[in-house]
């Protein structure tokens, strides 16, 4: 059964009605000494009140996410990388780095893809170039359907989830697709091809650090380099780096703000939304190089040369030092250009507010994709 399906959750509601029917109905049948029976009807308390919490938390899964989408990603059985013999990827820790071009030099494979819901399609792809297995969901705007654009290459914006969370939430709780629609339907946003790809490689509330941990998970690689030459083998998409943006919220958003300092020949733009600039996977953290190597405030200041990228980095005063991290990262740019501060006066650190600072997002990266 689904974890995240109408079904598991009907039995969650199922249970904790038969445990309050249960409470009524024994409390005073239950036999034995007096000590046997209070131990019993405590007994009875804690199972209705642990069953009511696991309801919630089904529906707050289901509906501000999903944070785990799978059993195996609940209990972190979700691991599925494959590190080719040899290693694959940068297993250096850091990016894409000086000299490189930024893209997979092993071909991409063509992928099936199926329908995740009406408008969004989904696929499960290896990495050609990382061999990270892991899931992809692509929305695409109604023109590419359209004649009109049958020979248009179309500008892509890669989605980075939180951690805990799946790349499904841009398209359920996050309702990118339905932000868009409504964005080019005002003028506000032009067509443009949405990617969200799995960034956790562990599973459960340990975090994988968007980095490239020698000799194990490549997600820079992945994310980076893979998901590009995956999108780029299997859709009419721009091949020009001005037509590529990155963003994510929370970890999503240290995540974007890391990738494109790292690889600028991918990503031209990068919006972070109530993100962070400095590693905070224990797994990163416990190499002083990695941490340094995946630091986008200490990469952008000790540069000599500073790539050619675009920022925006969003902060709520409400929310711990997002605020504070925001105008840290965009100050520390020499060059600024069209790069930006925005903040938010108040709420939290949750999927409400990340859909607030979704719009501004799309509409400021579509001005950087397509406005030229």
């Amino acid at each position: 059964m689904s974890l995240t399906g109408t079904p598991f959750f009907a039995v969650t509601i199922l249970l904790v009605v038969l445990t309050v029917v249960a409470l009524v109905v024994v409390w005073n049948r239950i036999p034995g000494p007096a000590a046997v029976r209070g131990a019993a009807r405590v007994g009875l308390i804690v199972f209705s009140q642990a069953a009511a919490v696991v309801m919630v938390l089904v529906f707050v899964n289901n509906r501000m996410g999903p944070f785990y989408d799978t059993w195996g990603s609940l209990f972190g059985q979700d691991a599925s990388v494959q590190v080719a013999a040899g290693g694959s990827g940068d297993s250096s820790g850091t990016g894409g780095g000086k000299g490189t071009t930024g893209v997979s030099n092993v071909t991409a494979p063509k992928l099936n893809f199926s329908k995740y819901s009406s408008d969004v399609l989904g696929a499960d792809a290896v990495g050609p170039e990382s061999r990270i297995k892991g899931d992809i969901y692509v929305w695409l705007p109604p023109q590419y359907s359209e004649p009109a654009y049958a020979h248009t290459s179309f500008p892509v914006l890669e989605l980075l989830p939180g951690t805990p969370g799946t790349p499904k939430a841009w398209f359920g709780s996050m309702h990118a697709d339905s932000a868009m629609r409504t964005l080019m339907s005002e003028g506000k946003v032009k067509p443009m091809i949405l990617v969200a790809a799995k960034m956790n490689m562990y599973g459960g509330s340990r975090d994988s650090g968007c980095a490239n941990l020698p000799g194990s998970y490549q997600t820079a690689t992945w994310l980076a380099k893979d998901v590009p030459a995956l999108m780029k083998q299997n859709f009419r998409v721009s091949g020009d780096r001005r037509d590529w943006g990155i963003a994510g919220y929370s970890a999503g958003g240290y995540c974007a703000a890391n990738l494109i300092v790292q690889y600028p020949q991918v990503f031209r733009a990068a919006v972070t939304m109530s993100g962070y600039n400095t590693p905070d996977a224990a797994v990163v953290l416990k190499d002083p190089a990695l941490t340094a190597a995946n630091n986008p405030l200490l990469q952008l200041r000790k540069a000599a040369k500073q790539p050619d990228i675009v920022l925006m980095a969003q902060g709520v005063q409400t929310d711990g030092t997002t605020v504070a991290d925001a105008r840290a990262l965009v100050k520390a740019l020499h060059t600024p250009g069209n790069s930006q501060v925005m903040t938010f006066s108040s709420g939290g650190h949750d999927t409400t507010t990340f859909i607030k600072e979704m719009g501004p997002m799309l509409t400021w990266m579509s001005k950087q994709l397509t406005g030229r």
